[in-house]
């Protein structure tokens, strides 16, 4: 077990470091080339005495990440401090859109998951399909409708009950919040029910139940015991299709976060002005926003394996104490 936790953790900052080098290496090459059909931002990144070759750039700019020094944006901002306030609003609406849709997502699942049949309830397979089917843009814009729709037949008396853009940690969080959460919701509502449903089918459940024990402490203390393991792999996963959702989300929402300013970014130059902007393909930005999104990414990933193994001991057998034992 502590070998397989020192060779995870391990993966971890050569992950991130491969992360940082190729996006690196893609903005400085797009921004040069970006360069060559407008002048003025070729003019900036010479007066700012930005070198032309990929090397002797990421050279300079490594030398710089071991001083702790992401280094300055166009407009002469920190990169640092930039970000440091753009995590703390996306780790905060990742994590309140976690907190309710894992719990959230649970309860369906173990209310969904049936005794005598072989799939979970109708109403949890329509309500997933319904889920996994509107990505969290579709959710978002919806919502923005349906705001519009309100505002329009109180004919703009009273306001909006919810901002539809704006950062907040009050009501502004209402919608992006619902956007993140509905598909990790009901993800992992339908695999507890599904995974629940044929665990309520073995021997030692109907054993149980002939003991005399409740059939809501037969499932809850007993049949969830035994699927946890895969359902926190589930967790993960779901968390994973938060950090992607949260671009849009922030984009769509006007909220501060990494995800808001990975697209301004990224953002294809005939949408923005390239030579104004602070943002785009600034290599020293795009490195350190994909940096810390595959740190995210890596992890939650560690965690989840480590936890997995700690709720499912056959997990912890090795292959060769198997074949010892045999």
């Amino acid at each position: 077990m502590i070998r397989f936790i020192a060779r995870r953790l391990l993966l971890i900052p050569l992950g991130v470091a491969a992360a940082i080098t190729l996006a690196y290496a893609y903005a400085h090459i797009v921004q040069w080339d970006y360069a060559s059909r407008y002048p003025e931002l070729q003019r900036r990144l010479t007066v700012a005495g930005r070198p032309y070759s990929l090397l002797e750039a990421y050279q300079g700019y490594a030398q710089g990440l071991l001083r702790f020094d992401l280094g300055t944006l166009r407009s002469g901002a920190s990169i640092a401090e930039t970000l440091f306030r753009a995590l703390g609003a996306s780790l905060g609406l990742l994590c309140v859109a976690l907190l309710i849709s894992v719990p959230v997502g649970l309860a369906l699942g173990i209310i969904g998951a049936r005794w005598t049949r072989l799939r979970p309830a109708g109403w949890l397979t329509v309500l997933s399909t319904l889920g996994l089917a509107m990505p969290s843009f579709y959710v978002g814009s919806l919502l923005i409708l349906l705001s519009v729709a309100y505002a329009l037949a109180r004919k703009g008396s009273g306001g909006l009950p919810f901002p539809l853009t704006g950062f907040g940690w009050d009501r502004h969080l209402v919608f992006p919040v619902i956007a993140l959460m509905v598909r990790p919701t009901v993800q992992i509502a339908q695999v507890t029910a599904t995974l629940l449903t044929g665990e309520l089918q073995k021997p030692y459940v109907v054993a149980a139940r002939s003991l005399g024990h409740q059939r809501s402490a037969v499932k809850r203390h007993h049949a969830f015991r035994n699927v946890l393991a895969p359902v926190t792999l589930t967790i993960a996963t779901s968390l994973r299709t938060l950090v992607a959702d949260l671009i849009l989300v922030e984009w769509l929402f006007f909220w501060p976060g990494l995800g808001r300013f990975l697209a301004a970014a990224l953002i294809p130059a005939r949408q923005t002005n390239v030579a104004s902007s602070p943002y785009l393909l600034e290599p020293e930005l795009v490195a350190a926003l994909l940096g810390i999104v595959a740190g995210i990414f890596l992890i939650a990933d560690f965690l989840a394996t480590v936890l997995v193994r700690v709720l499912d001991p056959r997990l912890r057998v090795s292959v060769g104490e198997e074949i010892t034992d045999v």
